[in-house]
């Protein structure tokens, strides 16, 4: 195509060298095209969750969200599931998002000199269905919730329940997990998948639809699953739950300048020169 394009100047001789006179049209076509084709470079955003809480069976009207999270079984059996948000407001409205990624940070274990000791499992984060409130309750169980925030038994207590304590599967939360990986030791630990891309796309698009995540075990009926993960209010320096997002700028500013500054060039010569060959 490129050589079709190049022949279809004219020859003209300038001191004793050979140009071609290129035809405006070819060289903007051939300059959109260079441009078109460099390298986008991605960005990478890291957002820090705007709100969370943690559900507790044992006290279904309490919650934990002021300095640390929970999810999992604890030794006697008793479940705990987590809940985060994030805003994307900050994302650019046309990025294309490539890769998304959740980091918890694991605080707390199970007393390992204690039966029956903390136990390994898979922690899925599904994507919630339905709005919730932030619950600031502290300590190792939590503290009564206020009005308006989560519980084991209540969207917003004292107005809203889940459709099942705790919230129920395939109508609070997503059926299908949007990502899942192993929690054991403490640490750091990163949930990634492209349905999980797909979450941040779709809350992207339709912002009102972002109710955020939920940590569930997937083994809720093995004592000693339960973890306790930093919270945005660690007053120890603990590493909130964070989304990283990598994006693509689209349309990149610098692919727009490059073909307004060809078409101004093009426009204002006419054509250019180029040694015939």
């Amino acid at each position: 195509m490129f050589s079709k394009l190049v022949q279809q100047g004219s020859i003209t001789h300038i001191c004793g060298v050979k140009f071609r006179f290129f035809n405006p049209p070819a060289c903007f076509c051939i300059t959109l095209f260079a441009v078109l084709h460099l390298p986008a470079s991605a960005a990478m955003m890291t957002l820090n969750a705007v709100a969370e809480t943690s559900l507790f069976a044992r006290n279904p009207d309490f919650n934990l969200g002021r300095t640390t999270l929970a999810s999992g079984a604890s030794r006697v059996g008793d479940l705990s599931r987590a809940l985060f948000r994030f805003d994307l407001s900050s994302l650019p409205a046309d990025a294309i998002i490539t890769g998304a990624s959740v980091q918890l940070s694991v605080t707390r274990v199970p007393d390992p000199d204690k039966e029956p000791g903390p136990a390994s499992s898979d922690f899925s984060l599904h994507r919630v269905l339905v709005d919730w409130g932030e619950g600031t309750g502290e300590g190792l169980t939590g503290t009564a919730a206020k009005p308006g925030e989560a519980t084991w038994s209540s969207r917003f207590h004292d107005t809203t329940s889940w459709s099942a304590p705790g919230a129920l599967l395939g109508t609070d939360f997503a059926n299908n997990p949007s990502a899942t990986t192993n929690v054991n030791a403490v640490g750091s630990y990163f949930w990634n998948s492209q349905e999980l891309v797909n979450d941040v796309n779709s809350w992207v698009a339709d912002p009102v639809s972002n109710f955020g995540l939920i940590l569930v075990s997937n083994n809720e009926g093995t004592r000693g699953t339960a973890r306790r993960f930093s919270a945005k209010e660690d007053v120890d320096g603990g590493i909130p739950p964070q989304l990283i997002i990598t994006f693509i700028p689209e349309p990149s500013s610098a692919i727009l300048l490059a073909v307004a500054i060809a078409g101004a060039t093009i426009r204002r010569n006419r054509g250019i020169f180029s040694p015939a060959i």
